[in-house]
C-alpha cells in the first residue's frame, strides 16, 4: 500500500510525502516514491505518527472482566493510537508465577487487537522463579500492592532482570500517614494526604540510590512531584501520565473518587515541574496508566473507593490538544510516546516511521474538535475526570503491522490479531 499526500512525523521534523508499506513493514519513506501497481490511499494532508507504545496499562480481565477485558481494553488502545501496550501484573490472580504469566500471555494472544507485552510481578517470595523464568519486563510495587516488599528485594531484583519498573510510594510512610490522619475529614483529599509527596520522594530516592550502587537501571512509574524529580540520577528512567500532566488536586476536590489514582493528583506547581521535566528530557516517556473500574468500585469513602483513571483513548487527543496550544511539539510527542518507550522495552522494530520498521502508523486530524464523553469511550469504564473537556486533535486511522485495523470508529480486525511484542519465555 502507498500512503500518499501525507504529513509524516519524523524526529527531524514534519515532511510532506509518501509511505510505502510492503507486508508488515515500512518499505520506503520519501517525498515522491516510485511505486507502481500498489493500492493507494490519499491521506489529503493528514498527519501520520508512529504507532504509540504505552508501557503502563491495566487491562483487568481474569476475574475482573466486569471492569475491563483484553478485547475492550485493546480496542480503547487502538482507538487512541496505541498499537503496542505493556500490561501490569496486579491482576486477579496476580501475575507473580510462571503459570499465571503463561496463562496471561495466552489470553492476550486470543483477545487483544493490539500488540502487547506482559509484566511479571516481583515479590519477596518469587525471586527464584523470576530468575528461572527471566521475563523481559518486571514490576515491583513498593506500596505493598502485591504484598510487602522491602528495599533489599528491590536490589536483588535489579541484579536479576533486564527491565524493572517500580511503583515508587514508600509503604512505611503511607502507613505512618494513615495512622496519623485516620479519623480526620473523609474526603478524597485524605487519600492524597495519606499518599503524600514525601511517600513518593522517599521511595524514588531509595530506588535511585540502590540503582546507582549496583549500577543497574531502574524505571520509575508515574512520577508526580517536583520532590521526586530531584532524586532521579543517571541510573533512572521515568514516565509521566496524562492525568498527572493535565489535572491537579483541584480535580480531586471537585470530582472526588472519579479523579482518585495512585499516586494522587498533585499541586499546580508539581504539574508545572512535570512539564518542565518533559521539556528538559528528565522525564523519559509518557504512559497512560490506564486503570479502569466500575462505577460501583468508585463509590464509598475516600479510602475505600478504587484508585485509577481510564484514559487509553484520551492520551493522544490530550497531547494533540497541547500541540495545538503550543505547549508540546510533534517531535517531542513522538519521542515521548513512540521512540523512547520502544527503546526502553527493546522493541527495535517499533517506535518510528522508517524503512524496516513495523508499519504501525496513526493518521490524525489535528484540527478535528470533540468533547469528551465517558459513555462514548471504548473502555468498559464509563467515567473520566476529563468529562466535558473540549479537545482538538483526533485519531482517524490506525495501521498495525501494515494492516488497516481502525478507521473512523470501525475496528477492522478481530480479537487475536495482536501479537506478543517481545520473545516469549520458554
Amino acid at each position: 500500500m502507498l500512503l500518499k499526500n501525507a504529513k509524516i512525523a519524523l524526529p527531524s521534523g514534519i515532511i510532506s510525502g509518501e509511505i510505502l508499506i510492503d507486508g508488515e513493514k515500512i518499505a520506503a519513506v520519501g517525498k515522491t516514491l516510485k511505486a507502481r501497481g500498489e493500492e493507494k490511499l490519499n491521506l489529503r494532508g493528514k498527519l501520520v505518527l508512529p504507532g504509540m507504545v504505552d508501557i503502563h496499562v491495566h487491562m483487568r480481565d481474569f476475574s475482573e472482566r466486569s471492569k475491563e477485558d483484553l478485547t475492550t481494553g485493546s480496542r480503547a488502545a487502538i482507538a487512541g493510537g496505541v498499537t503496542t501496550f505493556f500490561e501490569m501484573p496486579n491482576t486477579r490472580p496476580a501475575i507473580t508465577s510462571a503459570s499465571v504469566y503463561r496463562r496471561r500471555l495466552a489470553l492476550a494472544s486470543r483477545r487483544s487487537l493490539a500488540d502487547f507485552g506482559i509484566y511479571f510481578g516481583v515479590t519477596a517470595e518469587n525471586l527464584p522463579e523470576l530468575k528461572k523464568l527471566s521475563p523481559p519486563a518486571c514490576k515491583l510495587y513498593l506500596d505493598g500492592t502485591l504484598g510487602e516488599v522491602d528495599y533489599p528485594t528491590l536490589e536483588e531484583a535489579l541484579r536479576l532482570v533486564s527491565f524493572l519498573a517500580v511503583h515508587a510510594e514508600d509503604a512505611a510512610t503511607i502507613q505512618r500517614n494513615l495512622k496519623r490522619l485516620r479519623g480526620g475529614e473523609d474526603d478524597c483529599t485524605l487519600h492524597a494526604r495519606v499518599r503524600s509527596p514525601e511517600a513518593e520522594a522517599v521511595a524514588v530516592a531509595k530506588a535511585a540510590d540502590i540503582a546507582a550502587r549496583v549500577k543497574r537501571m531502574v524505571h520509575i512509574c508515574h512520577i508526580s512531584t517536583a520532590k521526586a524529580l530531584r532524586h532521579l540520577n543517571e541510573y533512572t528512567t521515568c514516565e509521566a501520565t496524562p492525568h498527572h500532566l493535565f489535572l491537579t488536586e483541584k480535580a480531586l476536590r471537585e470530582q472526588g473518587s472519579y479523579a482518585k489514582t495512585n499516586p494522587p493528583l498533585r499541586s499546580a506547581s508539581d504539574v508545572a515541574a512535570l512539564w518542565q521535566a518533559l521539556s528538559s528530557g528528565k522525564i523519559t516517556c509518557i504512559a497512560s496508566d490506564h486503570a479502569p473500574h466500575t462505577l460501583a468500585d468508585k463509590g464509598g469513602s475516600a479510602l475505600e473507593a478504587a484508585a485509577g483513571i481510564p484514559n487509553l483513548e484520551l492520551m493522544l487527543p490530550l497531547l494533540l490538544t497541547a500541540v495545538n496550544r503550543g505547549k508540546l511539539s510533534i517531535q517531542r510527542l513522538i519521542k515521548l510516546c513512540c521512540a523512547a518507550p520502544s527503546r526502553l522495552m527493546g522493541l527495535e522494530q517499533k517506535g518510528a516511521i522508517a524503512p524496516g520498521k513495523d508499519a504501525d502508523l496513526v493518521v490524525v486530524n489535528l484540527r478535528r474538535e470533540h468533547v469528551v464523553s465517558a459513555e462514548e469511550l471504548h473502555s468498559k469504564a464509563k467515567y473520566t475526570p476529563f468529562e466535558g473537556w473540549k479537545l482538538r486533535g483526533a485519531v482517524e486511522r490506525v495501521f498495525l503491522r501494515g494492516e488497516l485495523v481502525y478507521q473512523e470508529e470501525d475496528f477492522l480486525v478481530k480479537p487475536g490479531f495482536g501479537r506478543a511484542a517481545l520473545p516469549l519465555p520458554p
